[in-house]
């Protein structure tokens, strides 16, 4: 007699550590009326006026115009990046190449620190609030969330260190020091400073997430983490200046652990886009150049800021916020509490207004933060930015 083989069902495939991650989830609750005109103001993408078009198109087609750079540009690569690139980037850190890891974006570059350290039962402290997308890293590493709050100057290094002396022994702490994803804080040198201090006494690092860093009104913002500290790596991206869709970043790594992100990210996905590193290699070897495309980044989202807040100003006391300091965002409370943030949500969909809702940003996934909102105000087009805000002054007038 034959037994009947019984074919367990293909979803019984997927591993019980990927069956738990929470399930990504989107950054706004779109529009209601699908053929409206809306304005997406929920996109911490850069301004497509403040990408090099041009000059991408112009080196793009020099690369690939014959075999003797179109072969190379479209090779593989090594598994740290371009050398020249590093160097590049290396000289405008001030760190040798050997620790300059290209990456596909800062996120990549943020996944590959993590990995490489955390292991299940560890402890990374986060910002509170924090980019949505962190945790889900953190997910992946097995590892526990630990939130301290974020403020108008940055990550609260004082209640850390009352935690540590309390006990807490975290493995890592990521935070965004400058114009600070969602909150906009600007985290001060001496606070820097002092954390960097703690990591080097209690025995963890600090992961320094930086995309936002280029963008002060002024062009300038504090001293940065001290980068010959062995307790500092910092993430940074192209995706602001040059383009998200060129998915390069890099990675400032420690002697210590430079190696192992550059063995981990091979068994991942090799290596970053040769021509992508071409393009960026070519344009960062012109003298001043990158220079300037961050001052003309800096005027647009000056401008774009300003414009922001004053329309948000005329909407009278319905928001609660402080002028943005630099970097893409507002970050602001529904005065009123969670009946007036939800009004203002459902009155905003019925405009065509899509924005992203506090409740994303909650590190612990509990439902915190629902009397906030986060405007972003660097990725709309100028016109849609203006009839977007028109559209939600007058809506918080309404309420």
């Amino acid at each position: 007699m034959t037994t009947a083989l019984t074919v367990p069902a293909p979803d019984t495939l997927i591993s019980s550590r990927i069956s738990s991650l929470s399930l990504s989830s989107p950054y706004a609750v779109p529009a209601r009326k699908p053929g409206l005109d809306f304005v997406n103001l929920v996109s911490g993408a850069p301004a497509v006026e403040a990408l090099p078009l041009a000059e991408i198109r112009e080196v793009t087609n020099d690369l690939l115009a014959g075999p003797d750079t179109g072969g190379p540009a479209l090779a593989y690569g090594p598994n740290a990046g371009d050398p020249a690139l590093r160097s590049l980037i290396a000289a405008r850190e001030g760190v040798d190449p050997s620790r300059v890891l290209i990456t596909n974006g800062g996120l990549h570059g943020t996944a590959l620190a993590l990995q490489a350290v955390a292991e299940p039962g560890d402890v990374i402290v986060v910002d509170d609030p924090v980019f949505p997308d962190t945790i889900r890293i953190i997910e992946n590493t097995g590892a526990d969330i630990h939130p301290v709050p974020v403020g108008p100057h940055g990550l609260d290094v004082d209640v850390l260190a009352e935690r540590l002396q309390g006990g807490l022994r975290p493995k890592a702490v990521y935070t965004v020091p400058d114009f600070h994803n969602p909150a906009g804080g600007l985290l001060p040198y001496e606070k820097r400073l002092q954390l960097v201090e703690l990591a080097e006494r209690y025995g963890f690092f600090v992961l320094s997430d930086n995309p936002y860093r280029h963008f002060a009104p002024d062009g300038r913002s504090e001293p940065d983490f001290p980068l010959d500290s062995d307790r500092v790596v910092v993430v940074q991206t192209f995706a602001k200046t040059l383009g998200p869709g060129l998915r390069l970043g890099w990675l400032i790594a420690p002697e210590w652990l430079a190696p192992h992100v550059i063995n981990l990210r091979r068994r991942y996905d090799f290596q970053s886009s040769t021509l992508s590193q071409a393009i960026a290699r070519t344009l960062l070897a012109r003298d001043g150049w990158f220079d300037q495309l961050l001052a003309r980044g800096r005027d647009i989202y000056r401008e774009r800021a300003e414009l922001t807040v004053r329309s948000l100003r005329e909407a009278g006391d319905r928001l609660e916020f402080d002028d943005p300091a630099g970097g893409f965002f507002v970050w602001a409370k529904v005065n009123g509490g969670l009946p007036a943030a939800e009004s203002l949500a459902e009155r905003a969909r019925e405009a065509g207004i899509v924005y992203s809702v506090g409740t994303f940003y909650d590190p612990l996934q509990q439902g915190r933060y629902a009397d906030h909102v986060r405007i972003a105000y660097s990725a709309a087009r100028h016109d849609h930015l203006v009839a977007g805000l028109d559209r939600l002054t007058s809506v918080l007038k309404s309420l």
